[in-house]
């Protein structure tokens, strides 16, 4: 091997290592710690496979391990930017990943293209298996907020009329574009559209009425 080559190699190590430093808004299960970017790659890498296999056989698993593997890669230069949010900016978002990507093609593509060659296949949703990662990245996050007890959904303002708003936009968009025709992944996310939900709506229902227990024996003393 070329010592450009070794170079680049030790060269994308520290890029992926940086990867890892990359925070979502989403929490782990402690309410606390920040989900990274290494962490929701894996998740999904593994989640998304294990459901196909089973659920979607049409598809090619190796594919879609490809697929989620790259997926968010550019978010190394990019950032993570926050589509749950209220003030999200999709055209900035857009931005930033496609001058991250034009770096990253840049950094490696003479040693490694097969980087950029696939985020450029995922990003095209030429595929189904690009398409059905696509619907099940947005799956994840929804499965996230439930074992985190709803504590990013609070954190960034939401309550259950505005995750319903959320929810049914996202739904109509995913469902009139990529997700046209990913009826397995659909399925299941509907579901967990569903399960977040009523997740939502329980502790809602729960935080009301303890405040309104504690308003009266407070009024009652």
């Amino acid at each position: 091997f070329s010592r450009h080559f070794i170079d680049k190699t030790v060269e994308l190590a520290r890029m992926l290592f940086s990867f890892g430093l990359i925070t979502r808004a989403t929490h782990h299960e402690d309410g606390l710690t920040r989900e990274s970017d290494t962490t929701h790659t894996v998740m999904l890498g593994i989640m998304a496979c294990a459901f196909a296999r089973d659920h979607a056989p049409h598809l090619d698993i190796g594919k879609i391990a490809q697929f989620a593997f790259v997926h968010d890669l550019v978010e190394v230069y990019a950032g993570d930017t926050n589509t749950f949010a209220k003030d999200v900016s999709h055209a900035d978002k857009d931005e930033k990943e496609r001058e991250a990507f034009a770096r990253i093609k840049a950094e490696f593509h003479d040693s490694y293209p097969w980087i950029a060659d696939t985020i450029e296949e995922y990003e095209s949703l030429s595929s189904p298996e690009a398409r059905y990662v696509k619907v099940f990245d947005k799956i994840l996050p929804k499965i996230s907020h439930i074992v985190n007890d709803g504590v990013t959904v609070s954190e960034l303002g939401h309550n259950s009329d505005s995750l319903r708003i959320f929810l049914t936009k996202q739904l109509e968009k995913i469902e009139a574009t990529y997700g046209a025709d990913q009826d397995e992944a659909m399925k299941l996310y509907k579901v967990f559209n569903d399960e977040l939900q009523i997740f939502i709506d329980g502790k809602n229902i729960w935080e009301k009425s303890k405040w309104k227990r504690t308003y009266v024996t407070k009024k009652d003393c």
